[in-house]
């Protein structure tokens, strides 16, 4: 994973939660340590153009969001990925938002926009019908349960910047569970500008 997105997020985390202990995590962890995380810095030692393993940022989320209950769990991604695409879009990749502003642009994009965060992985957004879009990830070594959600929420967080109306999500397929891919539904209802 390219680390701009990675120390957006732990930033907003450590803000969120507790710098010191999220510190701590990092200090106990020579996997961390050892690719370069660093507990006393604001960015937690991440370079932003730097890849960095999914082992590590698996054992981070293992140690940091697994233990939540379900359901605070995923309140917590929705609120840290509104934070942090807000911040990215706003900044280093607004560009990238430019070129995919718009459903159908979003769709034809969505494997190069994610070639920009990941480095492995096949993703496809599909336009099913209107207000509809189906979201699928498949042949991703990297796919961790939390991270596939956030995937979901990444998606839902980027059709609501494009100002489509209230987005509403459904993981119905997820390779955690047995399937063979990753898939969320995404449902939304133009608002009406007054």
């Amino acid at each position: 994973m390219k680390g701009a997105i990675l120390a957006e997020f732990l930033r907003w985390y450590a803000a969120r939660a507790n710098t010191q202990s999220l510190g701590r995590l990092i200090d106990e962890s020579p996997l961390c340590r050892q690719v370069g995380f660093v507990s006393d810095d604001p960015a937690f030692g991440l370079i932003q153009s730097a890849w960095y393993p999914a082992s590590a940022i698996h054992w981070l989320t293992d140690a940091t969001l697994t233990p939540l209950a379900p359901s605070a769990r995923s309140a917590l991604l929705r609120e840290g990925v509104d934070h942090v695409t807000e911040r990215l879009f706003r900044g280093l990749y607004s560009v990238l938002f430019t070129l995919v502003a718009t459903p159908d642009r979003y769709g034809r994009h969505i494997q190069r926009a994610w070639r920009q965060l990941h480095d492995s992985g096949e993703r496809e957004v599909n336009l099913v019908g209107p207000g509809q879009a189906v979201s699928i990830t498949r042949d991703w070594p990297a796919h961790h349960p939390v991270l596939c959600e956030i995937v979901s929420e990444t998606t839902r967080a980027v059709f609501t910047r494009m100002k489509v109306g209230i987005v509403e999500i459904e993981r119905s397929q997820c390779i955690s569970r047995g399937d063979t891919m990753c898939v969320t539904k995404l449902r939304w209802q133009q608002s009406v500008q007054r």
